[in-house]
């Protein structure tokens, strides 16, 4: 699964949450559209439960809530460490 797949279940999960229409959503997102962090931790840890790990934000990971992208990549690379 690459970081664009991670992205693309993110803002299924985000869009589905906040009750609006996925492709709307996501290119409010691909456009620059900001989400926050609030809703990005809620996002995050269920998609980590879909890609099959448990994720339990702490301070430490306040750096990778900040946008879609960068909680994709951040996903993505604790999912290979899970399955390592």
């Amino acid at each position: 699964m690459t970081d664009a797949d991670v992205k693309r279940a993110v803002i299924e999960v985000l869009a589905t949450m906040r009750r609006r229409d996925r492709d709307e959503f996501a290119a409010e997102i691909d456009a620059g559209g900001k989400c926050d962090s609030v809703w990005l931790v809620k996002a995050g840890v269920r998609v980590a439960r879909l890609l099959g790990f448990k994720l339990k934000p702490g301070k430490h990971d306040a750096k990778h809530f900040k946008s879609v992208d960068t909680l994709a990549v951040y996903l993505n690379k604790r999912r290979n460490e899970e399955n390592a």
